[in-house]
């Protein structure tokens, strides 16, 4: 039996996961990340998408993203396509890099989305990996907190959900994560 067809809206926030062959890692050192990082922005120009947050795991990815068009499907193709060609051709390997087909959930209220927007920075630390969140730096957590480029992360609509002054949403944003304040 066919799978069905994934929705395809326009104006639909998004949670993205994919993960690895056999769950083997997707990312073999930083210059994978950057690369992927790369694609990654060229994808969202190409397609009009809107990148709310984002954390990049040794055998797995998170987005957080919002489609201006109906092209959710062709996004992604595009993007872990090209990736899975890039470290094919690094590192000598071919086949599938991804497992599966991408995990896609249509988030339909702001509790979903500040939901994700506490979890997904937070993945590291489930994971073992860091202590806190801002010693990961493959996620997009340092965009949340004005410490790195927000070039390719739209802050604006998770943090209007946290705080009402915007000085204090760094800080405020910080909380959130940790888990000190509530909404």
């Amino acid at each position: 039996m066919p799978r069905p067809p994934r929705d395809n809206i326009a104006g639909a926030v998004y949670h993205i996961t994919a993960r690895g062959n056999n769950f083997e890692s997707i990312f073999s050192d930083d210059a994978d990340r950057y690369v992927y990082l790369q694609i990654l922005a060229t994808t969202l120009r190409r397609f009009s998408i809107r990148l709310y947050a984002y954390v990049l795991m040794t055998n797995h990815v998170h987005l957080l993203l919002e489609t201006l068009q109906p092209n959710i499907s062709v996004t992604i193709h595009q993007l872990h396509g090209t990736y899975a060609k890039y470290v094919n051709r690094r590192h000598g390997r071919w086949g599938h890099l991804f497992g599966q087909r991408f995990f896609s959930k249509i988030i339909t209220d702001d509790d979903h989305l500040l939901s994700l927007s506490h979890y997904i920075p937070r993945n590291p630390v489930r994971a073992g990996l860091v202590d806190d969140p801002i010693d990961y730096p493959w996620s997009s957590y340092a965009c949340y907190l004005g410490l790195a480029d927000n070039a390719l992360v739209d802050t604006g609509p998770v943090l209007q959900l946290i705080v009402r002054n915007p000085a204090h949403a760094p800080a405020e944003f910080q909380k959130f994560v940790k888990g000190t304040v509530g909404r």
